[in-house]
This record gives structure tokens, C-alpha cells and sequence, in this order.
């Protein structure tokens, strides 16, 4: 299982880091590129007061293009202002579209980039206010076009004058036409005089209808060209305070500013775990050692003593007795009789499967045989020993099924396994061990381990490694204590504590090296993960 789930794990981080190359390629490198080719490294790592100094310097530039705007523009002529215009609507377009487009990733902290940004952002202000009085001055020209004509506005006295003459002409066509009828035919006819006062009346009315248009035109066309001047002068007066108000981003944060607290993390990142290393070893440790130890107690007490019945060697020679079965893991059974029966097994427990899966005590071996004689060893490890552990009937210990190669039971009573949780105990905590496995006798156990298993006696109290601890006899007390020199394990050569069992006549089952040193140490990523969950939960 720890190996499907290393094989998936090491598969999945080289798809993500594929992922990333194709990220980085598509999304970053497009910007690095003109980072790079652009050369502009040397600005870009340029300190704060630097870019400071830059955005002022553009915005006084850009001040004085802002105030001479208005002198420049009111001396061009009509086809210079409309080209003009045209001009500057487009490049105001342009920059538009350019800041509403953004940038790459890096251009918020890239000193150059916020010059830039700043600077088109200015552009944008001047050509804004450049097309305002581009559109004034139109506008004043186009008023003063319209006025040219009428330069010589009538006079209200000489507009009062040409309707006096209106009226009367027209009261002389009045009197005229009241006239007899053969009286105004005769004077029609003989002096056309109906006709002439018609055509005075005419002529005079229609001088005084034009004179006061005129005057009206004239009027309007002056009112214009004056709004026209008083707009052209309001816009030239204007400051530049909308230049002003543009946020130059000089206070922001700059690639050299992140470059700085990079490299402050990085010193942090660094020495944090040696300031972590101090607390633990002057202050977590201590209070380690003086809490409580774990004592895993069984019903009847110890019983007898647990022993080791055959030293560990490559391979161990196993007599099967009258009643007994041999439940052996797959390629650790290495010869056999032609006489025994041999069936397979599915779980070594089958009230804890999931535990009896996760060790690897699944698709056993079951052999029986009275008095056969069988060979367990490690088919494919050269470093592996194994060694015969005697559980007698009463006597219990605790045990990782991981350690376990094969057991020998009685047929009608299977070894018995208990599960004994230590949720609350800051040492089961500490060594990473929530859970407990007692293996209840009468059992023989073959263990294996890296160059072999030792029992020792536990009377006087042992420490050891935790990677080496495979297990002790039950009622025993299982605690931490501190490594016992402080340079190593400050320099990370050594772990901050080690595995402490004492209290009684019971014995200590030790791994020699521990078969996770001889592939390159404790694991790390997924399959790191997986052994601290295995050892967590007792296996």
C-alpha cells in the first residue's frame, strides 16, 4: 500500500511541476522576457527614493506642458486646430486602451513599469485638457467667423427710423385704397400712384425686417464668440491639480522592496529552525520528561517473561508441534515440507482488518503440519534477520505488525490481538504513537528487522531510538526522555528525543537498523507521510 501510494504521489508532483513549467511558460515567461530584454534590471532594483525622484521629475514636465498649452493653441490657425485635434483624440484613445489593458504579473512593483503607468497616465491628463481647448478655440473661430459679416451692427435708432418710414408708408397705401373708387382708378392709371405706394410700403418694411435681423444676428454672433472666449480663457486659466491628484505609486511596494523582505524571510525561514530547536530542547523536552509514562496494562498482570528463543539470523528453522499452524507473510517462507497443507490466509486478525491490511499481514500463508519443519527468511532483503519471540500462555506485549515475518498459533486458540488508544497522553503525542497492539500468548512470533531483533532486559530501564523501538512486554512504562548530547541534534543530526521503557521485569524488542535507514533514511513527501500515519496508529 505505502508503495502505490509513493508510486501515485512522486506521478502526481511531476504532473504539477508540468503543469507548472507549461504555467510559467504561457503566463510569466511573456513578461520576463521583455523584463529581460528591455534591460532594465538596473531600474527596476532601484531604491524607493529613486522612483520618487522620477515620478516628480514627470510631473513638472508635465506641469509645464500643462500651462503652455493654452499659449500654443490660441495662435494656430483653423485647419492646424482641426488636425490637431484629430491628433490628440487618437493618441488619447491609444493610451486609453493601453492602461485599461494592464500589465504583466510583475509591472505593480517594477519601478520602470510604475514610471511608465504614471506617465501615460499624465499623457492622458494633457491630452484631455488639449482636446478641450482644441474644442474652445474651434468654437471661438467658428463664432468669430460668423460675427465677420456682421461687423457693422444697425443701430436700434436707425431700426426705429426704417419701421417709422414702414408705417407711414403703409398708412399711405391706407388713405390711398379709402379713396372713391373712380378717383383711385384714375390716379392708378393716369400716375400709377396705387402701385408706387404699394412698392414704397414694400421697400421700406423690408429695410426695417432686415436691419433688425441683422441686428439680432449680429447680437447672438457676439453673445457666442464672447461664451467662446470666456470658455477658451476658463480652460487656459485651469491648474494643474487633475495632474497633481494622479497617483504616481511612489509609495507602493517595489521589486527591490519585495526583494528586501524576501531576503528577511529567507534569513527568518533559515534560523527559525534552530530558535525552534532551543524551545524544544530547553523547554518542550523538560516538560516532556516530567509527565507521565504510558502503561499499557493487561488483564492477570505480565505473566511470564517474554524471550527470545533463537537469536537473529538470516533464516530460522521453525518445528511445527502437535495443534499448531503457521501463518507466514508472502516471500518469507523459504523452504518447506512436501507433507505440510498449506492455505492461504486473508487477514492475520480479522477483528482489525483494516490494521492487519495496513502492516501487510494479508494473503498469509497458513501451514499445518504436526511435526514439519519449515525455513523463514527474508527472500528479498539482503539486510534482513529474523528471530523467534516466545510468548508463553498468560504473557503479553506490545508490538508493531509491521516487525512481524510470521506467527505460530494453536489451532484451536489463535494468538489474540488487543487495541489500546492513549489519546490524552502527551508522551503518545510526542512519539507519534495514539495506538497500541498487545499480542496476547500462547503465540511464538518471528520477527524481522534490519541485521536482526534483540531482546534486552528492561529492569534498569532503556533508551533508544524511536525508528528502533519494535516493541516491549506489556505494564511496562513507555515514556520520552532527551537526547543525551545537545550539538547534534541542534546541528539536525540527531532527534530531539528518544524512547525511554522501564519499570519492571519485562524486556525490550529493538531493531539493530532499522530497514528505513538502509534506503537513505526516514522518508519523506507522501511515503514519509504514510509511515508517521502507519507508526500513529500502532502498526
Amino acid at each position: 500500500m505505502k508503495s502505490v501510494l509513493g508510486w501515485l504521489g512522486r506521478r502526481t508532483l511531476l504532473y504539477l511541476a508540468i503543469v507548472a513549467a507549461l504555467g510559467f511558460y504561457v503566463l510569466v515567461w511573456p513578461t520576463a522576457s521583455t523584463y529581460v530584454g528591455q534591460g532594465s534590471l538596473r531600474q527596476d532594483i532601484a531604491s524607493g527614493e529613486s522612483l520618487g525622484a522620477q515620478t516628480r521629475s514627470a510631473l513638472a514636465a508635465s506641469v509645464s506642458r500643462w500651462e503652455a498649452l493654452g499659449e500654443n493653441i490660441e495662435t494656430l490657425p483653423g485647419d492646424a486646430v482641426a488636425a490637431r485635434l484629430k491628433a490628440a483624440q487618437s493618441d488619447l484613445d491609444r493610451l486609453q486602451a493601453e492602461d485599461r489593458e494592464g500589465g504583466g504579473w510583475l509591472d505593480s512593483v517594477r519601478p520602470s513599469r510604475i514610471v511608465d503607468n504614471y506617465r501615460r497616465k499624465l499623457q492622458i491628463g494633457l491630452l484631455t485638457r488639449e482636446i478641450g481647448l482644441l474644442q474652445a478655440a474651434r468654437s471661438r473661430q467658428a463664432a468669430s467667423a460668423a460675427l465677420a459679416p456682421l461687423a457693422q451692427v444697425p443701430t436700434q435708432r436707425a431700426i426705429a427710423t426704417a419701421e417709422a418710414r414702414c408705417t407711414r408708408a403703409a398708412r399711405d397705401l391706407q388713405n390711398h385704397n379709402r379713396r372713391n373708387p373712380v378717383d383711385r382708378t384714375a390716379r392708378d392709371w393716369i400716375y400709377g400712384q396705387g402701385p408706387q405706394l404699394e412698392e414704397r410700403r414694400d421697400d421700406q418694411c423690408r429695410l426695417a425686417e432686415t436691419l433688425s435681423s441683422r441686428r439680432e444676428a449680429g447680437i447672438a454672433a457676439a453673445r457666442t464668440l464672447m461664451q467662446a472666449n470666456a470658455r477658451y480663457d476658463a480652460l487656459a486659466a485651469q491648474s494643474a491639480d487633475a495632474l497633481r491628484q494622479v497617483n504616481s505609486g511612489a509609495g507602493q511596494a517595489t521589486l527591490r522592496d519585495l526583494m528586501e523582505k524576501a531576503a528577511l524571510l529567507l534569513i527568518g525561514i533559515l534560523l527559525a529552525p534552530y530558535a525552534i530547536r532551543l524551545l524544544f530542547w530547553f523547554v518542550l523536552a523538560p516538560m516532556a520528561m516530567r509527565r507521565g509514562a504510558i502503561r499499557v496494562a493487561v488483564p492477570g498482570g505480565r505473566g511470564p517473561p517474554v524471550r527470545q528463543s533463537t537469536p537473529s539470523a538470516v533464516s530460522t528453522a521453525i518445528v511445527l508441534q502437535p495443534g499448531e499452524e503457521l501463518l507466514v507473510r508472502q516471500n518469507y517462507l523459504q523452504t518447506l515440507s512436501e507433507a505440510v497443507e498449506s492455505r492461504t490466509k486473508w487477514l492475520l486478525d480479522a477483528r482489525h482488518p483494516l490494521s492487519s491490511m495496513a502492516s501487510g499481514m494479508m494473503f498469509l500463508t497458513r501451514i499445518r503440519g504436526d511435526g514439519q519443519e519449515l525455513t523463514v527468511s527474508d527472500t528479498q532483503n539482503a539486510f534482513a534477520e529474523v528471530a523467534i519471540i516466545d510468548l508463553p500462555a498468560g504473557s503479553a506485549c506490545v508490538l508493531q505488525p509491521r516487525a512481524l515475518a510470521a506467527v505460530v498459533q494453536q489451532r484451536n486458540a489463535p494468538m489474540r490481538i488487543t487495541s489500546h488508544w492513549r489519546l490524552f497522553s502527551l508522551n503518545a503525542w510526542l512519539t507519534m504513537q495514539l495506538r497500541f497492539l498487545v499480542f496476547h500468548g500462547p503465540a511464538r512470533l518471528v520477527l524481522k528487522g534490519g541485521r536482526g531483533v534483540r531482546v534486552e532486559p528492561a529492569a534498569e530501564g532503556r533508551i533508544l531510538g524511536q525508528e528502533q523501538m519494535v516493541g516491549f512486554s506489556a505494564d511496562l512504562a513507555y515514556s520520552v526522555t532527551r537526547n543525551e548530547t545537545f550539538w547534534p541534534y541542534f546541528l539536525g543530526k540527531e532527534s530531539l528525543l528518544k524512547d525511554r521503557v522501564r519499570g519492571g521485569e519485562g524486556v525490550l524488542i529493538v531493531e539493530e537498523s532499522p530497514l528505513a535507514s538502509q534506503r537513505g533514511g526516514v522518508r519523506g513527501g507522501l511515503e514519509g507521510m504514510v509511515d508517521a500515519g502507519l507508526k500513529a496508529f500502532g502498526l
